[in-house]
């Protein structure tokens, strides 16, 4: 007996989306593959060894959390994070808000000068910024010359040095998230503040500010995880006074060649940093969610 069409498409449906289906997961293999192999398994490789070199056991951790250097350049990293973020904000916030209202070729122009700063190496921003801190450099000349200070400041290595220079590498990442979401949002709702009555600062921190909230966490995430494991700054600009984790991690591996104690540093950053971008996420859906319900 001949089946009607009607018959045959659904087991036809079925029989295409298993095929389909089984096509994607051969197409992640290769992905996963790589994830696995050149990811995962140097991390599970650094987690390991922080616990059996040199002689099996937690005494690794122990230096860590209990001797002073070591817990305290993990306190410098998240200070320093945590200063550089907040400034990024302040700079990048109006920033970001001028391009946003920015149109034809002042957009262009603008958004230019902000990708270009990623085409230049963190290595060379970070020594012009040596340029400028040393004690010949352009600060310090201008400092003397205006009377400010009678004799050169110790810029370098110190901590002013090395945030203004985090925050110099740092600041496209904070002004990108901010700007896609300003140009996301709806400014009839602001204008239909201000015929509603509301005055221009009433109406930006009523409606604009709440809206560009999400573009304030992401660029805020994104710039203090990058922070936790700067390098090239921090040891070039920071010095033995502002030792952060990842130059305390290099100086352990590659000039006291204590590898398990660089191991456990690593997976104790790394621990912080995950822990930190859980609580991240639990407090912007808490926050979402919260802002749900209002509407």
């Amino acid at each position: 007996m001949t089946r009607s069409p009607q018959e045959i498409t659904p087991a036809g449906e079925e029989i295409r989306a298993w095929n389909a289906s089984r096509l994607y997961r051969w197409l992640l293999v290769a992905p996963i593959a790589f994830i696995g192999l050149f990811f995962l398994w140097p991390i599970m490789s650094v987690i390991h060894r922080s616990f059996v070199d040199p002689v099996p056991g937690l005494g690794n951790y122990e230096r860590v959390l209990f001797a002073g250097p070591y817990l305290k350049s993990l306190w410098i990293t998240l200070q320093t994070a945590a200063i550089v973020t907040v400034l990024c904000l302040v700079i990048a916030y109006p920033v970001a808000y001028v391009m946003a209202r920015a149109r034809g070729n002042l957009f262009a122009l603008m958004t230019a000068m902000v990708v270009t700063s990623l085409w230049t190496s963190v290595v060379i921003r970070s020594y012009a910024w040596m340029v400028v801190f040393q004690r010949r450099g352009v600060l310090n000349q201008a400092l003397v010359a205006t009377g400010i200070t009678e004799h050169p400041v110790n810029f370098l290595p110190g901590t002013l040095a090395v945030n203004v220079g985090m925050v110099h590498i740092m600041l496209p990442f904070m002004i990108l998230p901010l700007l896609a979401n300003m140009r996301s949002i709806d400014r009839s709702l602001v204008l239909a503040a201000g015929v509603m009555g509301a005055s221009p600062w009433a109406a930006f921190r009523r409606v604009f500010l709440p809206l560009s909230i999400p573009g304030i966490s992401a660029g805020s995430a994104l710039v203090f995880m990058m922070s936790l494991g700067f390098f090239i700054t921090p040891s070039l600009l920071g010095g033995p006074r502002h030792m952060m984790a990842a130059v305390m991690i290099e100086q352990q591996a590659n000039r006291l060649l204590d590898w398990g104690l660089a191991a456990a540093l690593s997976s104790v950053l790394l621990l912080l940093t995950v822990s930190i971008y859980l609580l991240y996420l639990r407090v912007v859906r808490h926050a979402e969610g919260g802002f749900a319900h209002a509407r």
